[in-house]
C-alpha cells in the first residue's frame, strides 16, 4: 500500500511539473529525447536540456520511440492543442495576438509587436540575430510554423513581417494559401487539428521540405 502511494505521489509530480518520474525503472537515452519506463506509464522528454524541452507522458502507452509527436518546438507551449484557445476574427486584438505570439517559436528570444490596422498587418520586431538561431534550420522551421498558425487562427490577417536585426522576412496569406502545401486542409471552414500536426507540426522534421518551401514563399 505505501508503494502504491509513492508511486501516486510521483506520478502526480510528473504530472504538475513536468519532471522526470522517480520511481523509473528503465531509462533510455536518444540523441534528442529520453524515454522514462515506469510501473504504469512511460515518460518522453523531448529536446532534452534546450529552451524547447517538453514531456509527453504516455498513460496507454500508445506510442514508441518512433511514433511519438516530435517537433522542434516546446510542443506544451506552441502545439495547436495549446494555441487553438487564441482563435480570434480579428487582428488588432492586442491581448489575443498578444498571447498567440508569445506561445510560438523564437517569442523565447525577445519580441515586440505592432498592427497595421490598415493593411490588416501584423509586424513582430525579434530581439536577436536571424543566422544565429539558424542551427539545424530553426528559423526557417520556426517562421513556416509561425505564419501557417496565425494565418491559421486569426482570420483576417493578411501580412506578417518578421524583423532580425540582421534580415526581415514579408509573408503573405495569398502566399501561403497557394505555396504552402495542405494549407486549405488546415482551415478547411474550421481548424482541423490533427491536419494541423500532420501538415504543419510533422513537417518541421523534414528538412528538405523546410528548405523548399521557405525559399518558395518567403521574400526577404
Amino acid at each position: 500500500m505505501f508503494l502504491v502511494v509513492l508511486l501516486i505521489i510521483d506520478y502526480s509530480n510528473v504530472v504538475l511539473n513536468k519532471v522526470p518520474p522517480r520511481f523509473s525503472y528503465l531509462k533510455e537515452t536518444g540523441d534528442t529525447m529520453i524515454v522514462y519506463k515506469a510501473p504504469f506509464y512511460n515518460v518522453y522528454r523531448i529536446n532534452r536540456n534546450t529552451k524547447n524541452e517538453y514531456y509527453i507522458i504516455d498513460i496507454k502507452k500508445k506510442y514508441t520511440e518512433k511514433t511519438i509527436p516530435i517537433t522542434p518546438f516546446n510542443r506544451d507551449k506552441s502545439g495547436i492543442e495549446n494555441i487553438i484557445q487564441y482563435k480570434n476574427q480579428y487582428v488588432g486584438n492586442n491581448r489575443n495576438d498578444s498571447h498567440l505570439i508569445d506561445n510560438l517559436p523564437l517569442a523565447e528570444y525577445g519580441y515586440v509587436f505592432e498592427i497595421d490596422s490598415v493593411n490588416l498587418g501584423l509586424t513582430i520586431d525579434y530581439q536577436i540575430t536571424d543566422w544565429y538561431v539558424n542551427e539545424s534550420h530553426y528559423l526557417e522551421k520556426a517562421l513556416l510554423y509561425n505564419s501557417v498558425a496565425i494565418f491559421a487562427l486569426i482570420d483576417n490577417v493578411e501580412v506578417i513581417t518578421f524583423n532580425f536585426s540582421g534580415n526581415t522576412y514579408i509573408v503573405s496569406r495569398k502566399q501561403i494559401n497557394e505555396l504552402y502545401p495542405n494549407f486549405k486542409d488546415i482551415v478547411n471552414n474550421r481548424i482541423n487539428q490533427n491536419n494541423f500536426n500532420k501538415y504543419s507540426e510533422n513537417k518541421m522534421n523534414d528538412n528538405n521540405f523546410v528548405e523548399n518551401i521557405f525559399k518558395k514563399i518567403f521574400v526577404n
